[in-house]
């Protein structure tokens, strides 16, 4: 018999009741990485609900990686659990973030990421970030779609140029989240593409001659540009 289960109470989603207490339980350390699942039946006795819905939540953590099952064994839980779990709660955080909530984090991760390539950026990474600024030059500019593309590409290519693994993953994350809405109103702002060229070619001069403040001090002003643009705030003019 399993011990420390609540009864669930029987809510118009109870899958995913139960895949929540389910996960509580691997954080709690009540069910452990690696080890056996206990069975459908015992679940249903320890939560005090109908087979279906266990087999249906123990589904759910399954395609997410949670819990394998072995052919003949039984289900076991992923010796990464933990792990996965984390990077699920992280998502999770994020996608219920405030858009302000959302840019602030983003200033202060990218800020260290421009300052840390400035440190550790490769002949690779300065040649592939001068290309991008190249084909930005190109783009027509009735074409903003294409362009912010680039612009996209720009700051996923200056967060892996940190050279920190954690830091570049959580950048890419909140960038795929806030990324949609900042695009759409920056191709609000006259001299977009002026401004943000300009930026980035400060950005890059001072990864290229190893100066962290001045690389640091060009993102944020960078974002700050696309937090104005968000707040619907003065319109930027080129200097």
């Amino acid at each position: 018999m399993i011990k420390n289960i609540n009864k669930i109470k029987r809510p118009s989603k109870i899958t995913e009741t139960i895949a929540d207490e389910i996960r509580s339980l691997i954080k709690k350390g009540v069910l452990k990485p690696g080890e056996k699942v206990p069975t459908e039946m015992e679940l249903c006795e320890a939560f005090g609900v109908g087979r279906s819905s266990v087999r249906e939540a123990l589904q759910s953590l399954e395609h997410l990686g949670l819990i394998e099952t072995r052919p003949g064994i039984g289900r076991f839980l992923n010796k990464d659990a933990i792990m996965i779990l984390n990077s699920l709660t992280w998502g999770q955080m994020i996608e219920r973030a405030s858009m302000f909530e959302l840019m602030e984090v983003r200033r202060i991760l990218e800020v260290t990421a421009a300052r840390l390539a400035a440190e550790r950026a490769t002949d690779d990474d300065i040649s592939e970030l001068e290309e991008l600024i190249k084909e930005m030059k190109k783009v027509d500019k009735n074409n903003l779609n294409l362009f912010f593309d680039y612009d996209l590409q720009f700051h996923l290519t200056l967060s892996g140029s940190c050279k920190n693994s954690l830091l570049t993953e959580l950048i890419n994350l909140l960038i795929q989240r806030v990324s949609g809405q900042a695009i759409a109103f920056m191709k609000t702002l006259p001299y977009t593409c002026e401004i943000t060229i300009r930026q980035f070619e400060k950005i890059i001069k001072a990864i290229k001659e190893g100066d962290p403040v001045s690389a640091s001090e060009g993102m944020e002003e960078h974002l700050d540009i696309v937090k104005s643009a968000l707040n619907m705030g003065d319109n930027p003019q080129p200097k």
